[in-house]
């Protein structure tokens, strides 16, 4: 979700917008660190919005909370289910929440994409999968598919999910091959787009 400062003169994503294109490249905005989820996020908003912000890379998503909780960032991008209880006790202010649909939490909040028109293509989700080694046998991916398939149809996954702001996603195989795919070439386009260059090692 996208979360702003309380003292932010902004109720909704494109008053938000407005606001920075007042003072483009002035205001900060806290990330977990360089090139993570939720720093991507934002450049990928700055891009589709023509806004520019300041990334202040920090040691993880608490401290990035706590920057923009004592007023040191004036906005960021976190996980639903850890920026949720800083919003219910309006230490923070939410302005939309990332995915592609609204989520069940927090129903009143709006999905950025539904904000604006530049935004409409804009979906972002933390997602988890399972992957084998390129060499396991078709027979192996076919029988864990099937177990996984039976695990989120069960009633008390189903409720954990909701509990943590998610919803279990079933997908073939195959889906799921088109699925990564299609996160790698968006991802691929929002970072050379941005010029960054990640390190790893």
């Amino acid at each position: 979700m996208l979360v702003v400062h309380p003292s932010v003169p902004a109720d909704s994503v494109p008053e938000f917008v407005r606001h920075l294109k007042q003072d483009p490249g002035k205001l900060s905005y806290g990330t977990p660190g360089l090139g993570q989820s939720p720093h991507l996020s934002g450049v990928w908003f700055h891009q589709l919005t023509e806004t520019r912000g300041v990334p202040v890379h920090c040691r993880g998503a608490a401290p990035a909370m706590v920057a923009l909780v004592g007023g040191d960032i004036r906005y960021m991008f976190d996980n639903l289910t850890t920026a949720i209880e800083q919003v219910r006790a309006g230490r923070v202010k939410a302005l939309a929440v990332t995915s592609a649909e609204r989520n069940p939490q927090l129903p009143e909040l709006p999905a950025l994409r539904e904000t604006m028109p530049g935004l409409a293509d804009y979906d972002v989700s933390t997602w988890f999968g399972v992957l084998y080694p390129a060499a396991v046998p078709e027979g192996a991916v076919r029988a864990l598919n099937a177990e996984l398939r039976a695990l989120l149809d069960r009633a008390d996954t189903r409720q954990r999910f909701a509990e943590m702001g998610g919803a279990p996603a079933y997908g073939t195989p195959e889906q799921f091959v088109a699925f990564v795919q299609a996160e790698i070439a968006k991802w691929r386009g929002v970072i050379r787009k941005e010029g960054l260059q990640l390190e790893i090692g």
